[in-house]
């Protein structure tokens, strides 16, 4: 019975190797294998530019790559601001490397100041609002600087077009002037950085940069609204709903230059006519003035007025000096814009 199966099993396996289209019997040196290196080399083939499940070669498609570049710089840029938070933990826990914290902060205003995904300028809003909300000392006792650069790129990303960014941005401004506010009752210096930020924005608008003020009116509503609807602040002394009222109704001020600048882009001497006048009538107001002192002077250097451009610097000296004279009178000092009289009668306006 045994030989009588194996006879058996022998006869089946000569039957499957003289079937047609079988595969052969394995051999040592791989000669029978069905695959093998060297016959899978010998068959050209061309490789898709992208994977396809149908397997077939796909046509470069200049839309799918700008996708993949942006999501790859959204990753980058991602992994930069956790590397932040990491530097924020680390210098949380120890006393001597406080100082890092100034560079995590300018490295943020950076990212703020170039162009970001959606999904990143999330998260870096979030990570702006904490920085802020833990060392508030970092734009309010020592850096002015920071404190102004944060203020111009939350302005600008208050006039954004997406709805989100500009609610995220709205958030943060507002929570900027809630934390002023709580440290003095008042929220002087961010009322104004905030003003002279929106005027430098207004004056810098040409051609090449442009932003809406319909949606920068938008997100003054919704910081007004979230002024209105804080309870914690609502009954305070010197009410920090009113105050945040005052600078909305400045800034709306400001927002109606923005329709008469962008009437006169074509027209260089009427635009310059018109910032002097937007200049003219804020002599109450020395931070404002000085801004807008400082708008001429740059665009008269950028059409090659080099002595309009001087004698807005003059101005600009003379204001300087009448009101450091007015705060204290030092012999060494210059005697307010009268000094500056010699170098022209227009100084004593100042």
């Amino acid at each position: 019975m045994m030989l009588g199966s194996r006879n058996h099993a022998k006869e089946m396996m000569q039957r499957g190797a003289s079937r047609k289209g079988a595969p052969p019997s394995p051999s040592i040196d791989g000669q029978g294998r069905r695959w093998n290196k060297t016959s899978f080399s010998s068959v050209p083939r061309t490789l898709p530019d992208s994977l396809d499940h149908a397997g077939h070669s796909l046509v470069w498609d200049p839309e799918l790559e700008a996708h993949i570049e942006g999501n790859l710089a959204t990753e980058v840029s991602m992994i930069v601001l956790d590397t932040l938070f990491v530097v924020e933990q680390v210098v949380s826990s120890t006393e001597h490397s406080q100082t890092l914290l100034a560079s995590v902060l300018r490295v943020m205003l950076h990212a703020l100041n170039t162009t970001q995904s959606t999904q990143f300028l999330q998260h870096l809003f979030a990570l702006q609002r904490s920085l802020v909300s833990k060392y508030p000392n970092l734009l309010f006792d020592e850096a002015t600087e920071h404190c102004a650069a944060l203020c111009k790129s939350l302005l600008k990303h208050c006039s954004s077009s997406i709805s989100g960014v500009r609610s995220q941005a709205s958030a943060s401004l507002y929570l900027l002037m809630r934390q002023n506010y709580e440290i003095g009752n008042n929220f002087a210096r961010v009322k104004m950085q905030v003003t002279m930020s929106l005027s430098s924005l207004v004056a810098e608008i040409s051609n090449n940069f442009k932003f809406n003020e319909e949606h920068l009116r938008k997100s003054l509503k919704t910081i007004l609204t979230y002024a209105e609807q804080d309870n914690e602040l609502s009954d305070s002394f010197n009410s920090f709903p009113e105050q945040v009222q005052d600078l909305v109704f400045n800034l709306h001020m400001i927002l109606s230059d923005t329709v008469k600048m962008k009437e006169y882009l074509d027209d260089p001497e009427m635009h310059m006519d018109l910032m002097y006048r937007i200049a003219k009538g804020y002599q109450t107001s020395p931070d404002l003035r000085l801004t807008w002192l400082e708008n001429m002077a740059n665009k008269h250097k950028e059409q090659g007025h080099h002595a309009e451009a001087g004698m807005c610097l003059v101005h600009s000296a003379a204001l300087v000096s009448e009101y450091l004279h007015m705060l204290e009178d030092r012999r060494y000092m210059p005697n307010g814009a009268v000094t500056y009289s010699k170098l022209t009668p227009n100084a004593l306006d100042e």
